[in-house]
């Protein structure tokens, strides 16, 4: 026999109340029915009951812009509608079997597991916890994450004779005036053309950043990198070594100099980080140990992994906290996975882009 579904609406006015009792809690205009019971019922759907907080709990985590829009009874019963809506297709779903359905059962699993996280674990982690001493540590003994010089990026042009060095130059400028200071196309022909550094020369002449004090390169370059005024302007030869060099300025990267003050959060934030990560390791290493586990090598051995696109997606286990990360750009650690694209959680319409 077909199932009948016995759909009921109730109590519409309270929830128009507890919705405008929650506005006026935020700081909008008072309202007159400061009693209202949140388990009051506001539709049930067979057995599933949607209350009064169910429905204002949904509507209350929109944007404030979507949340304007559920301010008249007709909009909040087509809130309703929605959740009346998921909650009809879920017991469908459920009819047919779909509830026992392994991707389902995954995703039941995920969602599980991110409430364990924010509630049992990340929870009980405080960023103020990382101690003050650990902190100073971390910045003591990374200078140069929070100190660095004035550097300078230049790229050279380097040939033995001086005559040819001249002649290089003039043609240089003359590129440098006729194009625009990020373009560094014209220079790097000229590199191509005339350099007989067999280094540099495959980098286009680029001797990348250096600062005022630096010992990688002869200290006549060094000295006349500094002296350029602008990116994009050329030295004229300069005497080394190894013959005669033109210079051509590509970036400028001033230094800074950050107090511990400064980097306090940033530094505390890096090391809660790794607090977490250890804690959650310890945390699984310990379930691990009240639990029977056995792992068959020999047949984990015959698994087979095809090559070219496949149905992307985290593995089990992957973007917890102190997980192996499965791959770039995913959402940070415990972070619930997404809804489906024009379903919201809990059955609700999906809020539209425009008023």
């Amino acid at each position: 026999m077909a199932k009948t579904l016995r759909l009921t609406f109730l109590c519409v006015p309270a929830l128009a109340s507890a919705v405008a009792l929650s506005a006026c809690k935020r700081g909008g205009k008072s309202g007159t029915h400061e009693n209202v019971d949140p388990s009051q019922v506001v539709a049930r759907v067979d057995d599933n009951v949607i209350t009064v907080a169910d429905v204002q709990e949904r509507i209350n985590k929109q944007s404030p812009f979507v949340r304007a829009r559920y301010t008249n009874a007709e909009r909040k019963k087509e809130f309703v509608d929605g959740l009346v809506r998921f909650e009809v297709l879920a017991d469908e779903a459920a009819r047919r079997g779909y509830d026992k359905d392994p991707d389902v059962q995954r995703v039941m699993k995920q969602q599980m597991i991110s409430k364990l996280m924010q509630k049992d674990f990340e929870s009980k982690l405080k960023v103020e916890d990382v101690p003050e001493a650990d902190v100073e540590k971390y910045y003591n003994e990374h200078p140069t994450e929070f100190h660095q010089k004035d550097e300078v990026r230049v790229s050279e042009i380097l040939v033995k004779d001086k005559a040819k060095a001249a002649k290089i130059y003039a043609e240089a400028k003359a590129a440098a005036k006729s194009s625009q200071p990020t373009d560094q196309q014209a220079f790097r022909n000229l590199v191509m053309k005339y350099s007989e550094d067999e280094d540099s020369k495959p980098r286009g002449g680029d001797l990348s950043f250096f600062a005022a004090d630096s010992a990688t390169y002869p200290k006549p370059i060094v000295d006349a990198a500094f002296k350029i005024q602008n990116v994009g302007d050329v030295s004229p030869p300069v005497k080394t070594d190894k013959g005669w060099a033109i210079l051509r300025l590509t970036q400028k990267r001033p230094g800074f100099n950050r107090s511990l003050a400064e980097v306090k959060h940033q530094i505390q934030q890096r090391l809660f980080r790794d607090m977490r990560s250890k804690a959650m390791d310890a945390f699984v290493e310990d379930l691990k140990k009240k639990t029977t586990i056995e792992v068959n090598e020999a047949n984990l051995a015959k698994v087979v992994v095809e090559a070219g696109p496949g149905i992307s997606g985290p593995a089990p286990g992957f973007g917890l906290p102190g997980a192996p990360t499965a791959a770039a750009g995913r959402p940070p650690a415990g972070t619930p996975a997404a809804a489906p694209v024009h379903v919201q959680p809990g059955g609700a319409p999906a809020a539209q882009n425009h008023p």
